[in-house]
């Protein structure tokens, strides 16, 4: 079970929370392009893409290659907060509540895992330059990688710790929602 919530759970969060990402926050509830928000949400909201925006650009990949991140902000908003409403369902089942260990992993562990896995994919480097200056969304490796450096109980779950290749502060870590 928790192989689904952390694999298509993952998914479907991701694309419920297009509804609140860059473009999305132009709809209004019947789908009607609008100006709805407060000026102070509105102010607020603004912030976090530029958040995702700014860590994304950073991340390499390849050489001197960089995820772009402006071009990539709502699908990037989309995975950070897809994963956070997954393993918020998933914590609410039996399995999420259970520290049974299968095959030497926590139940949290094997969410994460099955999340991860789910990007699996194998480019040659001619389409992965290709891929960063045309697509919306960040490469496979970012894709998991990204969200999950932000995502606190991913830490608590693998242990990791300042030094660590995945580690970022808990004040650089980007939540959505």
């Amino acid at each position: 079970m928790m192989h689904n919530y952390g694999g298509i759970g993952m998914v479907i969060g991701h694309e419920i929370t297009h509804s609140f990402d860059d473009q999305g926050a132009q709809y209004d509830k019947v789908g009607n392009v609008t100006d709805w928000w407060t000026k102070y949400d509105y102010e607020k909201f603004k912030a976090r893409p530029q958040q995702v925006i700014d860590q994304y650009n950073s991340f390499t990949v390849l050489d001197s290659v960089h995820v772009k991140g402006a071009l990539t902000v709502g699908e990037n908003t989309a995975d950070i907060a897809g994963i956070a409403i997954a393993y918020d369902a998933f914590k609410l089942t039996e399995q999420g509540k259970d520290t049974l260990k299968l095959d030497g992993f926590t139940p949290d562990q094997r969410f994460f895992i099955s999340m991860a896995r789910i990007w699996r994919v194998k480019t040659t480097d001619q389409f992965l330059r290709m891929y960063v200056n045309t697509n919306p969304h960040s490469p496979a490796k970012w894709r998991v990688n990204g969200p999950l450096m932000n995502f606190t109980p991913f830490y608590t779950a693998f242990d990791v710790k300042e030094g660590d290749k995945m580690y970022k502060p808990e004040s650089e870590r980007i939540v959505v929602w």
